[in-house]
């Protein structure tokens, strides 16, 4: 009795060649062209899926009218190019205010500025604004 394998043993053994042999099959599998084209479709089908989802996701909130990503990122754009056209109207303002400056003082109205307008206020009683220069955030 000592001879014969157990039932336990038998089936254990018969456990380790079906995994010997999947493992072989398995190997040649991967080994395939086949398995490489096999696995290039899946993930390009994958790819697709996921791209579909993000596309559905999209519409979905653009239907609810809430700000999706592609909105925000657009009025990101938007603000940024709407922010340049501000500082360069603001510097073309402050050139045209030194200009003004410099013809005053040409014209020779700088010397007949009233005690009002010496301690930094306009003739006409308001603080005058000196021209500071703007740093860009980016």
């Amino acid at each position: 009795m000592a001879d014969q394998p157990s039932q336990e043993e038998r089936v254990q053994q018969a456990l380790e060649d079906a995994e010997q042999r999947t493992a072989g099959a398995m190997e040649k599998v991967v080994q395939s062209n086949a398995f490489g084209e096999l696995l290039a479709r899946s993930t390009e089908n994958v790819m697709g899926l996921t791209r579909i989802g993000f596309d559905t996701f999209d519409l979905v909130v653009r239907n609810l009218r809430i700000a999706g990503r592609k909105d925000v990122a657009r009025l990101g754009t938007q603000l940024a190019r709407t922010e340049d056209k501000l500082e360069r109207v603001l510097q073309e303002v402050e050139s045209l205010r030194d200009e003004l400056n410099r013809e005053r003082s040409r014209n020779g109205s700088a010397g007949s500025r009233t005690k009002s307008s010496s301690n930094g206020r306009s003739s006409n009683g308001r603080k005058r604004s000196t021209s500071r220069s703007r740093s860009k955030s980016s």
